[in-house]
């Protein structure tokens, strides 16, 4: 591991065993078993606890006092000759603020102002602010200081993070507020700290492309498993090397890619305002346009798929779309969500 990955590996592993990776959340909705599991306004507390030497997810309702059981589950489909995607259920995501059911289609604009932020950057009384998170690592890159805090509804128990450009002089009452939007000093240190990291993923997803807060962040997840997207073929055309036989379209880059090429692609789509994915993993660094009108796909009502699930791991929090999610439903799901280049 290079030495910035054991530090942020150590710090998650003694902050589970702190009971610091547990989040408490109230319900808006009674569970999909008619309350048995928890009902609107119960108090659930939910994140990663070690037992039996292994870490695993856990979920308590407060209000009920008792454990709530069986609410993550995974799968693995077959797509064809790549690595098979893996599909999670995830219900206690739902709990978390903007993790309720939306419709298909395109979303709401999220407010960028700082009063309204989903991290609550600048307000310390809410229970969730990133103000009462204490970082696991801090980090300074070529532009800005980074905190790598842990997310409050982790995708990945081994290690789930947000990574937060903070002020170099540290503030107790507030974090600066930047919009989620990648700007060259952003991206610079982006790739930076995934030169800086191993045996993780890392991604940035924009507006309209999985992003359900409006505050600078990449996320990062511990890379256990070998996903499509980092072994999918490629096939070179004029404007670069492109995934080939992938139910997406993506542009592909080497990791040690020249940034003004890779600046030149993300420029172009925020300017016309095409959301995206940019994804970073094993050698490659992918950046996918999606089609902000099929933001959600009714292949996977409710669910906004975001970086991760163009790598090949869905995460859903509806029970009937983990069930009934097969080969078929990814392709066709996948073909809506993005813009082939014929568009750009």
């Amino acid at each position: 591991m290079y030495n910035l990955t054991t530090r942020l590996y150590q710090s998650w592993h003694q902050a589970v065993a702190n009971d610091r990776i547990m989040s408490q959340f109230e319900a808006t909705f009674d569970d999909e078993s008619d309350g048995e599991k928890w009902k609107q306004g119960d108090r659930i507390s939910y994140g990663i606890k070690r037992i039996k030497n292994e870490l695993s997810y856990y979920a308590i309702n407060e209000t009920q006092s008792r454990v709530i059981p069986g609410e993550v589950e995974e799968k693995l489909i077959n797509t064809g000759n790549i690595a098979r995607f893996i599909c999670q259920f995830n219900g206690y995501r739902a709990l978390r603020p903007g993790g309720k059911r939306r419709k298909i289609g395109r979303q709401p604009d999220i407010s960028g102002e700082a009063s309204k932020c989903r991290f609550f950057c600048q307000n310390l009384s809410q229970s969730l602010s990133l103000l009462n998170r204490r970082p696991l690592v801090q980090v300074s890159l070529k532009h800005f200081v980074w905190n790598a805090y842990h997310n409050v509804a982790p995708l990945e128990k081994e290690g789930h993070f947000l990574w937060i450009p903070i002020q170099k002089t540290p503030s107790i009452d507030h974090i600066p507020h930047f919009p989620q939007r990648l700007s060259l000093k952003f991206l610079e240190d982006l790739v930076d700290l995934f030169q800086k990291l191993d045996q993780t993923i890392l991604f940035f997803n924009s507006l309209h492309a999985g992003a359900s807060v409006n505050h600078i962040h990449f996320q990062a997840v511990y890379h256990q498993q070998t996903l499509p997207l980092e072994i999918a073929p490629t096939i070179s055309k004029p404007s670069g090397e492109i995934l080939d036989f992938y139910p997406l379209f993506g542009l592909v880059f080497s990791k040690n890619v020249e940034i003004n090429r890779l600046w030149n692609w993300i420029y172009y789509l925020q300017e016309q305002e095409i959301p995206f994915n940019l994804t970073l993993l094993g050698e490659r660094i992918i950046l996918v346009p999606r089609n902000p009108d099929h933001e959600i796909v009714s292949e996977f009502p409710g669910d906004s798929i975001a970086a991760l699930g163009v790598c090949g791991k869905l995460v859903t929090v509806d029970r009937a779309t983990y069930t009934h999610l097969n080969a078929d439903k990814i392709e066709s799901g996948f073909t809506k969500m993005i813009l082939p280049i014929e568009t750009l």
